[in-house]
């Protein structure tokens, strides 16, 4: 008969010796400690895993954890995973050291639900008993396990195990299952190899769902591997879910590739990071403040590392106090949002502080504005967003992304991201454009800050250049878009759809500016260009029209531009002025001539100097159609 499968996990916790290992094989049947010291000794050391079918008939997942200070670091990469607290306290022993600190612990990862068992109560008389109870009732008094269900227990006698399963059965029923949409997400808490399977990995899935066949990768090394099979308690199956615990064949692996404290993940929609934006909880028995920059014990998923603390408005945390920082790593971690951590004094280890993961990948603030941008955002996402306004909430703060970012630091699927960054243009709070396949979200902010600089700068051209139609997409480029300058064109397109600028043959302009009245102006337009032909060869410069024509520096300069822009005139050399008539009776000349071109020959033509001939050779070289070689110039177009 088929198991009927329940994605949940059961964790143990407690002091070492209170019995949780034997209470896990008393309602499982399954003994967790399979390591030969763990019998030796007597003691859990590793993380230990079974199965329990509950009074319905569901199976679930028991996560066995070691009670000894000295395997924190094993107990929280097994709490990590857990949706319900199993919480044994001995009644011959009582609340010890490590029954606190494994109940700081999970109140700091985040977790909610639970229940208490007094173990071995076999062990002790009534008297003994109701002082344990009274003993733990304060231990748990605001805490999650508070209203918890209490159970007397003795694994020895089997008095209170089937109380137990029926209070497990009823936790089971009243949890609301994890979202399973999304990409899927798993830390490792074993890796090994199997004869004639290869690499395997087990581990609680946290987000996501796995099938056979996926496409995955192992974090923070990013190499690539397939799912081969998966098997939930013994049993292969064809997919798994958020929730389950699971041991996965993973091919073209190597067992040296994969090790517990990596992840394995969707490919390309998670990926290892130093940088960490955080909300960090000190807890209230802590014996002193963590620091700005203070070196810590990062706890996280099944990995741990060493960390630095930065607070961006404070010098340190209080006990009992929170704030939103960040923290830099001193090696790379595969890390997912809401994820759950635990942070350790560096020395002496001491549990101090714990949190949650707000953005998986950090942008650590440059300027002080960035940086009040930055905390406002973490204070915002901190008490929990819908996925609409954590996308707006993002795309404000970073003023502008790409949709690629956007999904990998927001974790949501490509449908809801779309569906919702659609919604939000429509509503004009953002705005989107695309490039080469690339789609580019901008904040309603920076779209203003662009424009009203974009405004500013046309005031001023269209103040000094009234003949001319507006500015080219390269010069606002150059001069305005200088962060942006991929994306000149697609934003001023779609500033131009917003009605807030005109845009007319790649010519910028401000939607209130009208031509003026040209008659005088292409007056002198033409006494311009009639000095400048009647020059020929022997070219102007504005320095020359200035002296030949009672006009000023300006108004020559202004419509020196207005005929570059009707491509009535080139310059060469930087200063001379040549009209498109003798440019093109120039080109036609050279491209007649048999043989190569010489500057002797140049002069011939055209009756003029050394002094015009060699800059508008060089010219001709610049645009392609002549060829410097030695003295002379070969012709690359001819008629």
């Amino acid at each position: 008969m088929d198991r009927l499968e329940c994605p949940f996990v059961i964790g143990t916790a407690g002091h070492i010796d209170h019995g949780k290992t034997t209470l896990v094989k008393a309602i499982s049947g399954i003994d967790c400690d399979r390591l030969s010291e763990e019998k030796k000794r007597g003691i859990t050391i590793e993380l230990g895993f079974a199965p329990l079918v509950l009074p319905s008939g569901k199976t679930v997942s028991i996560v066995d954890v070691p009670g000894h200070e000295k395997f924190i670091r094993q107990m929280v990469a097994g709490a990590v995973g857990i949706d319900a607290v199993m919480f044994v306290v001995a009644a011959d022993d009582g609340v010890m050291s490590q029954t606190r600190e494994h109940l700081e612990i999970l109140t700091l990862l985040g977790k909610k639900k639970g229940l208490v068992v007094i173990n071995k109560v076999d062990l002790v008389d009534n008297d003994i008993l109701e002082i344990v109870k009274e003993e733990i009732s304060e231990l748990i008094r605001g805490t999650f396990l508070e209203n918890a269900p209490v159970i007397c227990t003795s694994s020895y006698t089997k008095v209170g195990l089937s109380e137990l399963k029926e209070a497990l059965q009823m936790l089971v029923d009243s949890y609301t299952q994890r979202r399973v949409d999304g990409s899927f997400f798993l830390y490792v808490d074993r890796a090994f190899h199997i004869s004639g399977f290869g690499t395997v990995i087990t581990g609680t899935i946290l987000k996501g769902v796995i099938n056979d066949g996926d496409d995955l990768e192992v974090l923070p090394s990013k190499i690539p591997t397939k799912v081969r099979s998966i098997q939930v308690h013994d049993a292969f199956v064809k997919t798994a879910t958020a929730g389950q615990r699971v041991a996965i064949n993973l091919s073209n692996i190597s067992l040296n590739d994969v090790k517990r404290g990596d992840a394995v993940a969707t490919k390309g929609r998670f990926s290892s990071t130093d940088c960490i934006d955080v909300e960090v909880n000190v807890l209230p028995s802590a014996v002193k403040a963590v620091k700005h920059w203070e070196r810590l014990h990062l706890h996280i998923g099944t990995s741990d590392t060493v960390a630095r603390l930065s607070l961006m408005d404070r010098e340190n945390i209080l006990p009992g106090d929170r704030a939103v920082a960040q923290l830099i790593l001193e090696k790379p971690v595969a890390v997912s949002i809401n994820t759950n951590f635990i942070l350790r004094t560096y020395s002496p280890i001491v549990t101090n502080a714990g949190g949650k993961v707000l953005v998986a990948h950090g942008d650590r603030p440059k300027s002080k504005d960035k940086k009040i941008a930055l905390l406002k955002y973490l204070e915002t996402i901190s008490s929990g967003l819908d996925s609409r306004e954590r996308i707006k909430g993002l795309i404000d703060y970073r003023g502008m992304l790409n949709i690629n970012e956007l999904l990998l630091l927001t974790e949501l699927s490509l449908p809801e991201t779309r569906g919702q960054i659609s919604s939000l243009e429509m509503k004009n709070e953002i705005g989107i454009i695309n490039k080469s396949g690339e789609t580019i979200l901008l904040s309603k902010t920076k779209m203003e800050e662009i424009n009203k600089k974009l405004v500013e700068k046309l005031i001023v051209f269209h103040k000094e250049h009234p003949e001319l139609k507006g500015m080219t997409i390269d010069e606002i480029s150059r001069t305005i878009m200088v962060q942006q300058p991929r994306f000149a064109k697609e934003i001023l397109s779609l500033f131009t759809k917003l009605k807030w600028i005109t845009m007319e043959n790649e010519k910028i302009r401000l939607n209130s500016f009208e031509s003026f009245d040209q008659a005088n102006f292409l007056s002198d337009v033409s006494k311009v260009k009639e000095k400048i032909l009647n020059a020929q060869y022997e070219m102007l410069t504005i320095g020359d029209l200035i002296d030949l024509l009672s006009m000023g520096a300006k108004e020559i300069s202004r419509i020196i531009s207005y005929l570059k822009e009707q491509k009535e005139l080139v310059i060469i050399g930087q200063e001379f002025l040549l009209p498109k008539e003798i440019f093109l009776d120039f080109k036609t000349r050279i491209q007649a001539i048999d043989g190569d071109l010489t500057l002797g020959k140049a002069r011939d033509l055209t009756n003029s100097s050394r002094k015009y001939m060699l800059p508008l050779l060089e010219y001709f070289d610049s645009i392609g159609i002549t060829r410097r070689v030695g003295d002379k110039r070969i012709i690359l177009k001819r008629k």
